[in-house]
């Protein structure tokens, strides 16, 4: 089922819009909290990790590494905005799963 047109447009716009990371990166994030295929640089996966699934745990301790290991402050942001609505997502796909299996 296709998404709403304005999360759709948000989507895009994360997408195809040049920034601080490489497109591919936010791809691969999106993808991997959405569904868990793509795979993502070993720095990030711990992190990318912590949004999809125990979002509540992330602190400044995870930023912090993340800084140490290069990555500055607008790609830190454009990561976690891409596993945020990856993980977001996730959820819509599986709600609108369960409401087609209750018909």
């Amino acid at each position: 089922m296709p998404l709403p047109p304005k999360l759709q447009t948000a989507v895009n716009a994360l997408l195809t819009q040049p920034g601080a990371t490489e497109r591919e990166l936010r791809r691969a994030v999106l993808e991997r909290t959405r569904s868990a295929a793509a795979q993502i640089p070993e720095a990030l996966r711990e992190f990318v990790e912590k949004i999809a699934d125990r979002p509540w745990t992330v602190s400044d301790q995870d930023f912090a590494r993340l800084r140490a290991a290069g990555y500055s402050e607008d790609e830190l942001y454009e990561v976690t905005l891409a596993a945020a609505i990856g993980a977001g997502l996730q959820r819509f796909d599986a709600g609108l799963r369960a409401l087609e299996e209750d018909r």
